[in-house]
């Protein structure tokens, strides 16, 4: 396949000299997201009805930082030539055939990785040779960015993080709802795939009801990307002045001791007027019936003695 592509090449620079066959590029200049799809394309003259078995189509690609190009796609003849083709381009890069009729050769590539940034040469053989490059440059933004709270009771203070992953490494800032600034501590790691982790952890005191910003400025991209946590639901919640829960618990245990107290001496109260409320009903019946018995008695004795008298009368007369 060096063969190949060392012939065209050849071929191409030669018919630069005689410009019979020129191969245009209508975007020099192409920017993609991360993990999404691109196509770039270079034209060249068809004059008439395509012969596909006289065209050859080879893209490669010179990373930025690498010597070294790689063969993206190749079509020789009319015929796909995968087996030259580098292996971070398999499954992933092809070339749009139905476009080739229209003079347009049309490259593809899926799910677009940071190393698939750098130069591409678009050279075409048909009917004569040229080439031209264009330029893909990738971009991962901090799209996403995962904020969170925490408490720190032990030294009363909250434990803010945001952490996300994106490409060339963005700074970090942190402020309040009053503007001010929060100092960080940011760390940067490296991905499989090339993409900066990027985690950045704030500490505060616990403020009711504020909340607290981080912003990623990717400066090379002139980005932007913010999210906020509010600590509402920390401090309310669960960090309340940081108080252990014993201070809690011992004052609630009291509040119930008091209670049950007060229950057991209102119903000792009911019990002992009930009961001393009967002993008495029981005297006043008792002393009742004692003076009753005592008129009883009176009145008895009153009887008697006029009997007494009535009789000792009687007596008298018949004497």
């Amino acid at each position: 396949m060096f063969r190949i592509l060392a012939f065209l090449t050849l071929k191409a620079q030669l018919h630069l000299m005689t410009a019979l066959f020129v191969v245009e590029v209508p975007q020099e200049l192409y920017t993609v997201e991360y993990g999404s799809n691109i196509t770039m394309e270079c034209r060249f003259p068809v004059n008439g009805e395509l012969n596909l078995k006289l065209l050859s189509v080879v893209w490669e690609q010179k990373e930025q930082k690498e010597q070294e190009s790689k063969e993206v796609y190749t079509l020789h003849k009319g015929e796909e030539i995968l087996q030259s083709q580098h292996s971070s381009y398999q499954g992933r890069a092809t070339l749009l055939h139905d476009q080739l009729k229209l003079g347009r050769s049309v490259l593809q590539i899926i799910d677009v990785k940071l190393m698939d940034a750098g130069s591409y040469r678009c050279l075409i053989d048909y009917q004569g040779a040229d080439y031209k490059y264009v330029i893909l440059k990738v971009k991962a933004s901090y799209k996403k960015i995962h904020i969170q709270g925490k408490n720190k009771p032990d030294e009363e203070k909250l434990v803010l993080t945001c952490h996300s992953e994106g490409f060339p490494p963005a700074e970090v800032f942190w402020h309040n709802e009053k503007n001010q600034s929060v100092s960080a501590n940011t760390t940067y790691t490296l991905t499989t795939d090339g993409l900066y982790n990027v985690t950045s952890i704030a500490t505060v005191k616990p403020e009711t009801g504020e909340n607290y910003s981080c912003m990623f400025w990717n400066k090379e991209l002139n980005e932007a990307t913010l999210a906020s946590v509010s600590t509402l639901g920390l401090v309310s919640s669960e960090n309340v002045g940081q108080k252990p829960p014993i201070l809690f618990i011992v004052p609630t245990c009291v509040i119930a001791v008091i209670f049950l107290s007060a229950i057991l001496i209102f119903w000792r109260k009911k019990t002992f007027t009930k009961f001393h409320g009967k002993k008495d009903k029981r005297r006043q019946i008792h002393h009742l019936s004692r003076e009753e018995n005592r008129e009883l008695n009176t009145q008895t004795q009153d009887l008697i003695s006029m009997n007494v008298t009535s009789s000792r009368g009687s007596r008298e007369e018949s004497l």
